[in-house]
């Protein structure tokens, strides 16, 4: 069923996705399907966690602040540029009207900005950060550019984008050495 959604998804885009439909294309009845996901947003979610890409690595603890912070936003960066980063974008584009699907994206959004904070936290505690940091913002600050070029200016974003975004952003918030 989840091949199913995927083939609709990426054939017909995400308005495709619907129990009705999946269960015509995987040959079964719309209550298995429902059985399964109980909304279209748990399909979604179920579809962006399986893509391979979106494997958010979980940098070495012994490694620096900023060298932690670019393991994990180049993982996060690969997961977007990939085919999870197309069903995110479908996703974000449905939650405007779709309250199942916003629910779906707050979770998923538990998982890389959740590491990237509790990275962040640990830093201000081991004293890389500032101890006066809001880490809530600085997420916002470290991720967002990463939405922005995905989602909205379709744009890659290799090693070296990424290494440039963590070196200006927590360039004002690190404790000198």
């Amino acid at each position: 069923m989840l091949e199913a959604a995927d083939r609709l998804l990426s054939e017909h885009g995400p308005s495709a996705v619907t129990h009705l439909r999946i269960a015509a294309e995987a040959g079964v009845s719309r209550a298995t399907v429902y059985r399964h996901w109980p909304d279209r947003g748990s399909i979604l979610l179920d579809l962006l966690r399986r893509s391979t890409e979106l494997q958010v690595t979980t940098p070495p603890r012994e490694v620096e602040l900023a060298t932690g912070v670019t393991i994990l936003l180049r993982s996060f960066a690969a997961a977007l540029s990939g085919e999870g980063g197309r069903t995110l974008a479908a996703m974000v584009g449905l939650a405007e009207w779709d309250e199942d699907v916003a629910a779906a994206l707050r979770q998923m959004a538990t998982i890389g900005p959740g590491m990237l904070e509790e990275l962040l936290r640990r830093g201000v505690t081991e004293g890389e950060l500032n101890p006066s940091v809001d880490v809530s913002l600085l997420v916002d600050r470290l991720i967002g550019p990463l939405y922005l070029r995905r989602l909205l200016y379709r744009d890659p974003i290799d090693d070296d984008v990424v290494e440039r975004l963590v070196a200006a952003t927590l360039a004002p918030p690190l404790r000198p050495t």
